[in-house]
């Protein structure tokens, strides 16, 4: 199997393991005869009531079946119109909806529905009309940028990465509003308090995505031929940092504050400064050290926040994404795309910056266990915190997917 079609393979085996989560099956005749009596044609129904299908459950459901979309998208790479593609790829998500809707009839808590079918089958459908034009875009712009010139390679992929990553750190989950009696009351808030500290989170993972930013952006510049390449990069960058803050005004579950914004800002600074005494040399086990230790160090101050002893030991949750299955779609989205962007930079870079790529994966794997596990152990005496056997798996497939997403740039 191409190893561009793992992502596809495993978030489809996450889909039938979440739909059936915690695995209360019966072959109860009397239970399976209740299920297809609760089954409703319409699509618009919501499943077990006489009510239409709410707003959110309908964006939930699409929301699941997005990434499917985008990963068949991606992972197909034969010669195949943008049509063809997006209805195999639709196809293949509503035959996924159908088979996990189909085990939820021989569960005891869940209830199959066709209003699921049919709102997953959306999703993958905008997730693979989005990854096409995103791709026809991409290739537009890149035919764009060299033809102004602007395109070097081995710089310009490292780049596009970074921004990418800086952008999905401030926007996840994603939730965006652009209702005017949402917004009012946040830009009042806002106003009041422009700092909007609420203690020690994210700030380190954030130090460290816009620090890997400005190195890209000064690497990149410098390749183009530009003298003052960490100058230029703080311009940009910190204004880059300002912008995106500025943006999640108009993302619910987000809310923007000067402080995060000067936080992002240094993490330019300190990114350019390092890159200006360090440059493109060839100390590449000094730089991969040092993410270790910044990875490790957001890591820390993230998942231990608000750094409070429990007064009574948390339990550890050992069965994968029960906590999960407890929260709504936003806040699981929300949690697992953190705990990947804190350990996607860290396999990106190892796969870029390892001369010998054998093996790179498993070093990356190795180092990210080393730093999740004894995180997620500390979390048992934290305040607040729900240690969970899923987030190591989360961390282990962020710093995964990072070193196949690097493994690309090696080949640009």
């Amino acid at each position: 199997m191409r190893l561009s079609r793992v992502p596809w393979l495993l978030f489809s085996l996450f889909v039938i393991y979440g739909a059936t989560i915690p695995f209360q099956f019966t072959i109860d005749r009397d239970v399976l005869a209740l299920h297809l009596s609760q089954i409703s044609l319409n699509p618009l129904q919501a499943p077990g009531t006489d009510h239409l299908l709410s707003g959110s459950d309908a964006v939930q459901n699409i929301l699941l079946f997005v990434p499917f979309g985008v990963f068949g998208v991606l992972s197909n790479r034969k010669p195949r119109t943008t049509i063809a593609a997006v209805l195999a790829v639709t196809l293949l998500g509503m035959a996924l909806s159908v088979t996990v809707e189909t085990l939820q009839l021989f569960t005891r808590d869940r209830i199959t529905s066709t209003a699921d079918v049919a709102t997953n089958t959306l999703g993958a459908l905008l997730g693979a009309v989005a990854a096409q034009t995103v791709r026809r875009a991409g290739e537009w712009v890149l035919r764009w940028f060299q033809d102004a010139g602007l395109l070097e390679r081995q710089a310009f992929y490292p780049l596009t990465v970074a921004v990418i990553v800086v952008c999905a750190a401030s926007w996840e989950p994603f939730d965006v509003t652009l209702d005017v009696g949402e917004l009012a009351p946040r830009v009042r808030s806002l106003l009041m308090d422009p700092w909007q500290f609420n203690g020690l989170t994210d700030e380190g993972v954030a130090l460290m995505q816009h620090a890997l930013l400005a190195v890209a952006l000064c690497m990149w510049l410098e390749r183009l031929g530009s003298f003052r390449a960490a100058v230029t990069t703080i311009g940009i960058g910190v204004s880059l940092a300002f912008c995106l803050e500025a943006s999640q005004l108009i993302i619910t579950s987000r809310m923007p504050g000067l402080e995060d914004a000067l936080v992002r800002a240094a993490g330019v600074v300190i990114g350019a400064f390092l890159w200006s005494i360090k440059g493109d040399g060839r100390s590449h086990a000094g730089w991969l050290a040092l993410i270790v230790v910044a990875t490790a160090g957001g890591a820390a101050m993230q998942m231990l926040s608000p750094f409070e002893s429990a007064a009574v030991e948390n339990q550890l949750q050992w069965l994968p994404f029960m906590n999960y299955y407890e929260v709504t779609t936003f806040a699981t989205l929300s949690h697992a795309l953190e705990l990947m962007l804190i350990y996607f930079p860290l396999g990106f870079c190892f796969a870029r910056l390892r001369i010998k790529s054998a093996g790179t994966a498993v070093v990356v794997v190795v180092i990210v266990m080393a730093i999740a596990i004894p995180i997620e152990y500390l979390q048992r005496f934290i305040a607040g915190r729900q240690p969970d056997v899923t987030d190591p798996g989360l961390s282990v497939l962020g710093g995964w997917f990072g070193v196949w997403v690097g493994s690309r740039s090696r080949r640009c």
